[in-house]
């Protein structure tokens, strides 16, 4: 019996996509890419729920404790990801509160309020046999078989080829994007597989670097705090250092030693104050990111270059640019 969970079924590292572009191809399945958490559901006479870095969250999520009366043919382990809805859509902001919370009474309370789903999309154990072995079509069929849905359980329902218009409707519905499988892939446990495809929907913008991070482990630059422009001051929307790689931070730290300031440039002084070195608000920077948070911070940013064309109070907050 494993450590994480109450199960005589080992602990599974989920297999992961790469990234791509929207494509067609009759040998994959396509199916939303979900705005949750990804989740290993093990399926006994109780249910456990397994992150993807392998810690128990069964506890953060009761309201899903029935998803072991779903399913025939336990001992099982389902993957899948965990989803809160708000306004018909998956609301990651709303699902972070949830997980947030450790009190049981809140816990409890958000359960009622914030009811999580969990999407089902592959089937790894089947009466305690591995499944991982078998095409992806064969453990879906499997899956439609012996499952049952409910208000907090469903199975993903994926599409044959038609990559490009199923990746468009999910964008034009508001959803993150689309996921590409290929229709005869074994599960890969722990693998980032070429035969798993993620299509996500990104967005570019402008903003104005106001500070910086000192890196570490090697890196010069640990990340850029970034502000928008909103008619009559700077607003702080977030920090990003992916994308940056060392001859950008070699350049950019040439230009960013001359803008030092003692003080932030955003009114109430949202952004941790610590470690950060401000910056006169004169360079702009183009990042590419996935959406916005409730607190209209940037999510899953990642820096694409300077911008020399364009004057700190064209940088308009996200989402408002043209």
């Amino acid at each position: 019996m494993n450590s994480v969970v109450n199960s005589v079924l080992p602990l599974v590292k989920p297999m992961l996509a790469v990234p791509a572009q929207p494509f067609d191809d009759p040998d994959y399945f396509f199916e939303i890419k979900w705005d949750g958490y990804r989740c290993l559901a093990y399926l006994d006479g109780q249910t456990n729920l397994v992150s993807r870095n392998l810690k128990n969250i069964t506890g953060t999520f009761p309201d899903l404790g029935g998803l072991c009366h779903c399913v025939n043919d336990k001992p099982m382990v389902l993957d899948g990801e965990i989803i809160v809805l708000d306004g018909g859509k998956p609301s990651f902001d709303a699902l972070q509160s949830r997980a947030k919370l450790v009190d049981k009474h809140r816990v409890g309370r958000a359960a009622n309020n914030l009811p999580a789903i969990y999407v089902a999309f592959d089937i790894l154990y089947r009466r305690g046999k591995s499944m991982m072995q078998f095409s992806l079509s064969e453990r879906r069929d499997c899956l439609q078989a012996i499952a049952k849905t409910d208000n907090n359980f469903i199975i993903s329902e994926p599409v044959r080829g038609g990559g490009v218009a199923f990746y468009q409707a999910c964008v034009d519905r508001g959803l993150e994007g689309a996921v590409a499988k290929k229709i005869d892939s074994k599960y890969r446990p722990g693998t980032r597989s070429v035969y798993w495809k993620k299509l996500r929907h990104t967005r570019v913008a402008d903003f104005v670097i106001c500070g910086y991070r000192q890196g570490r482990g090697g890196r010069m630059l640990g990340s850029l705090v970034l502000a928008a422009w909103n008619g009559t001051s700077f607003i702080y929307q977030g920090m990003v250092g992916s994308g940056l790689s060392w001859d950008e931070e070699v350049f950019l730290l040439k230009k960013l030693v001359h803008l030092g300031t003692p003080n932030p440039p955003f009114k109430g002084n949202p952004v941790p104050v610590r470690d950060v070195q401000w910056l006169r608000p004169r360079l702009v920077c183009q990042v590419e990111y996935l959406t916005l948070t409730r607190g209209g911070i940037l999510r899953h940013p990642v820096y694409k270059g300077l911008r020399a064309d364009k004057a700190p109070e064209e940088c308009a907050p996200a989402g408002q640019q043209n």
